[in-house]
């Protein structure tokens, strides 16, 4: 299981299985310790037909596809136990917990970790691009990625409008999809490139029924915050190379 590649992975996935909710909040302490909750959804129905499909590759002696890169578990015990399989120093499982609403099945996951760095090794971040460097003002610059967009810059002119008029017309398939993240700051938010920012929280929302470009923000968006680092000394990190 990787519960979130963050965004990258996501759209391939939701091609394959529909609607997915999900909602997350990475919150750091002052020492540079912090938790990480996430929980996301997906409706019963969906979920059985990727198990059904599961078994049928299974049966047929192949591994599917979508089952590997799929970032969403819905069994607690398999979480756990790929918590256990994949332990990170410096990170503990704290709870997970599912529950079904109207139909959709939810799992809550939260994560207690002892630095940035740590939290950047597990599934959740290992390719995110995480980073967390000072600038020039002594405030702290926090960002990581979204999606995969790099690639864009290597293609020739109109690719990227190529792109975003694709997207657009397969907005209908992904209907019902919406992305919260949260970053909780430990002292006051300078700038971020947010949807909207209260105080020491900064919140990212992609929602494909409010606006259909979102699949192209989520595709080529690095999320960045700055906050000040003034009573602060935290480890900077840089960003981990990503395997293809």
């Amino acid at each position: 299981m990787r519960v979130l590649r963050w965004l990258g992975v996501l759209t391939l996935l939701l091609a394959a299985t529909g609607c997915v909710k999900v909602d997350q909040t990475l919150a750091l302490n002052k020492n540079g310790s912090g938790t990480f909750e996430i929980r996301y959804g997906m409706a019963e129905q969906t979920i059985a037909q990727l198990e059904a499909m599961q078994q049928m590759s299974q049966a047929m002696g192949e591994e599917m596809e979508v089952e590997q890169d799929t970032p969403f578990e819905f069994d607690e015990a398999r979480v756990r136990a790929d918590f256990e399989e994949n332990r990170v120093d410096g990170v503990e499982l704290l709870a997970v917990d599912s529950e079904v609403v109207d139909g959709w099945k939810y799992m809550q996951i939260k994560l207690r970790f002892d630095s940035l760095e740590a939290l950047a090794e597990t599934s959740f971040f290992e390719d995110s691009g995480m980073s967390l460097s000072r600038d020039a003002a002594g405030n702290y610059v926090l960002t990581q990625r979204s999606g995969n967009g790099d690639a864009l810059g290597a293609e020739e002119a109109g690719a990227a409008e190529m792109q975003q008029q694709m997207m657009a017309q397969m907005a209908a398939m992904f209907s019902g999809l919406r992305i919260v993240n949260r970053i909780e700051t430990p002292t006051d938010i300078v700038e971020s490139n947010a949807t909207e920012v209260r105080g020491r929280q900064a919140t990212w929302v992609f929602d494909v029924d409010e606006d259909p470009n979102v699949l192209t923000q989520l595709d080529n968006l690095d999320l960045r915050v700055v906050f000040k680092g003034r009573g602060l000394n935290l480890p900077e990190i840089e960003p981990a190379e990503t395997v293809d």
